[in-house]
């Protein structure tokens, strides 16, 4: 009897701190905002962000004392960055608002930026009205040292935010995708704070509230789980949650369910703050390089590859040179047996991570390479049926299971002679047949830089020719050096000691080891060799 009455006491305790909690962030929803100090202005007055000079010595405060922590969002309730939507006709005065929505998820060391817990990761999604993705941007934040929290639950490691930038850096970024539109978090409290917290420490003071939707709050409004949570919500909704408690998954999963509920309301919302505007007059997108991760993948039935790219955002930055070369070569180690595991999956996110690539950047990559081992197999001017199946085997392997599915051995010689047919482009594989493939690739090569002079984009000249961006980059330099050879002596030299290892018989290993060439540029001077001679050189 003595027990009984023991749980009960303590589940009274505990109820009645709850709604003590539960009231006091509806007091203070109710409280309008307290004045805060003018910053130093530093950007244009159209602007919609104050900047100041950096604390000189990091502090907590960065939360006003005066002001408590909103536990949850209220309809019409007003924070220190948002105000808040509620059902039509609780305000006299108010604007409907039917997108675009600025849909995003934090990460952070902690639950509490009074406490000095501080973000770690970090992304956003444009959505429209229909839950449409339009543009994403996530990446991995760098909190100044401090430790990253529980790792068990968001998977983030010291050593991987500390390369990261920190929040200041990709304030920009943010502020470019919240522009005009409407923010939504799942318990967009919890954001609303932690954002506070770090526009103060970069020195970013917001002079205008933001319109802004808890799906927390919605959910509560529209569906009868037993939770709402955003699991349950998922579930409820058939809606799939990749990646929990990863910023970029809680994004999408969100993103998705947004539409669903709003079509459940009976009655429109209302906001009582527009859209912001002039929040990044002086900022350059892509200046900073971002951090990207792709977690918890699956083989599933669509590939390892498939999977990783499913989890980066749709683009981000390109690789650098060096980036993309040691990207390329580790997949080339990997496709060594044609196939692609989980472990070496989870070694290519991370060098795809750690050069800040989307999907369409390692997309891209996968193109180049595929081309690349084409003309590799093409070298000697014969296909064979093993360089057919391994061809398409690592084609499989990166999602592209139809790129080569064109490709015929090449018959054997026959005894009269003739004019070759003209070559031709692929449009099936995105690549060449392999009836002369070297004339075909050269003036792809002049094409491209035809193109080019005519003003288009490299993703113009791209999808004009049937390429990836990056073939389109090798193209444009191989037709520049093809039209004036003299301009890259050096590898004019290469391309003439590759003629001359070719008459000797020599095998493309042979030569690159006799000049201890990189693989890519003995096979750049392999395959320029044979056009030596169409070349406008007089003196070879």
């Amino acid at each position: 009897m003595e027990f009984v009455l023991v749980i009960g006491l303590l589940l009274t305790a505990f109820w009645w701190v709850r709604r003590r909690r539960a009231e006091q962030g509806r007091e203070f929803a109710r409280r309008p905002p307290t004045p805060r100090a003018q910053a130093q202005v530093t950007r244009p007055a159209s602007s919609g962000v104050q900047v100041r000079e950096r604390p000189a010595i990091p502090t907590h405060d960065y939360v006003n004392p005066g002001e408590r922590e909103i536990p949850f969002a209220e309809g019409h309730g007003e924070g220190p960055l948002f105000r808040y939507a509620g059902p039509a006709g609780a305000l006299q005065r108010g604007l409907e608002h039917d997108g675009p929505f600025a849909v995003i998820d934090l990460e952070t060391t902690g639950l509490s930026p009074r406490r000095g817990d501080r973000i770690i990761e970090l992304a956003v999604a444009r959505v429209d009205e229909k839950g449409r993705i339009e543009d994403e941007y996530a990446t991995l934040i760098n909190p100044d040292g401090a430790d990253t929290g529980p790792v068990f639950i968001h998977g983030i490691s010291n050593e991987a935010v500390r390369d990261a930038p920190a929040f200041g850096e990709v304030a920009g970024e943010l502020l470019t995708r919240l522009e005009g539109a409407v923010v939504v978090a799942h318990n967009a409290c919890f954001e609303e704070h932690f954002l506070k917290a770090e526009f103060a420490r970069a020195g970013i003071s917001m002079t205008q509230p933001l319109p802004a939707l808890c799906t927390l709050w919605l959910a509560q409004r529209t569906v009868a789980t037993p939770n709402h949570r955003l699991g349950t919500l998922c579930r409820h909704h058939a809606v799939p949650l990749v990646d929990k408690h990863a910023a970029l998954g809680d994004v999408r999963a969100v993103s998705a369910l947004l539409p669903k509920m709003l079509a459940s309301l009976d009655r429109p919302l209302i906001y009582s703050a527009s859209p912001a505007t002039g929040l990044t007059s002086d900022f350059v997108p892509g200046a900073v390089i971002p951090r990207t991760r792709a977690v918890q993948m699956r083989k599933g039935t669509d590939g390892w590859m498939a999977s990783l790219m499913a989890r980066l955002p749709m683009s981000a930055a390109e690789a650098s040179g060096s980036q993309a070369t040691v990207y390329l070569e580790a997949l080339a180690q990997v496709l060594e047996d044609g196939k692609i595991i989980g472990e070496e999956a989870r070694m290519l996110a991370k060098l795809a991570g750690s050069a800040g690539m989307g999907a369409a950047q390692v997309r891209a990559l996968n193109h180049r390479f595929l081309d690349l081992m084409l003309e590799t197999a093409l070298e000697d001017e014969r296909l064979t049926r093993a360089e057919i199946r391994d061809l398409q085997g690592a084609a499989s392997a990166l999602g592209e299971p139809g790129r080569f599915r064109d490709l015929t051995p090449t018959p054997p010689p026959k005894q009269s002679t003739g004019a070759s047919p003209r070559p031709a482009i692929s449009q099936a594989t995105g690549g060449l047949t392999n009836d002369g493939a070297r004339q075909s690739r050269t003036e792809r090569a002049f094409l491209a830089v035809e193109h080019q002079r005519a003003g288009k984009s490299r993703d113009e000249i791209a999808m004009a020719i049937g390429v990836s961006t990056e073939t389109v980059k090798q193209l444009l330099r191989d037709g520049k050096f093809y039209l004036d050879p003299t301009g890259d002596p050096t590898r004019l030299g290469l391309a003439s000691k590759a003629a001359q290892a070719r008459e000797q018989g020599q095998t493309q290993q042979q030569f690159r080891s006799e000049h201890a060439l990189s693989a890519a540029k003995a096979q750049e001077a392999w395959r320029d060799a044979p056009n030596l001679h169409a070349l406008p050189i007089q003196d070879r």
